[in-house]
């Protein structure tokens, strides 16, 4: 059975994303960057998926008409989706769920740089890859 797990370039009104970073309790992947998502439960649509995962992990919400979605990639049993997703609220707090201790807003130049390391998630990597391939400037 193939696993889905979708992801979201969270972008606020000032044009920045969001990059979280898990905790060091965090069952995978401990300690390294990471983007708001997860997998998809039975039943539930990517978009609907990555939309509760973001409520969950930051306690945002995201406007579903501006849901878009980047890209699908598969890797053995699992799929991996990315999309891009807007704040619905202006003015909104991250309040981080207790699989992230920290987060930063960073720009499009700053997400494109972000560093490739051994041994990251392979959703982080074809994130930082898609940015790049993509020219997000």
């Amino acid at each position: 059975m193939t696993k889905i797990v979708a992801k979201a370039l969270l972008r606020n009104s000032e044009g920045l994303y969001l990059v979280l970073h898990r905790g060091n309790t965090h069952p995978r992947f401990p300690g390294h960057i990471d983007f708001p998502g997860g997998e998809v439960e039975p039943k539930e649509t990517p978009e609907a998926a990555v939309m509760r995962e973001i409520q969950e992990e930051t306690g945002l919400s995201v406007d579903s008409e501006k849901l878009k979605k980047l890209f699908a990639k598969q890797y053995g049993q699992t799929t991996h989706m990315l999309f891009e997703a807007k704040l619905a609220k202006l003015d909104a707090k991250v309040a981080l769920s207790w699989e992230h201790e920290s987060y930063r807003w960073i720009t499009p130049e700053e997400l494109k740089r972000l560093p490739r390391f051994p041994g990251a998630d392979p959703y982080y990597m074809d994130v930082v890859d898609y940015v790049a391939d993509e020219g997000w400037v």
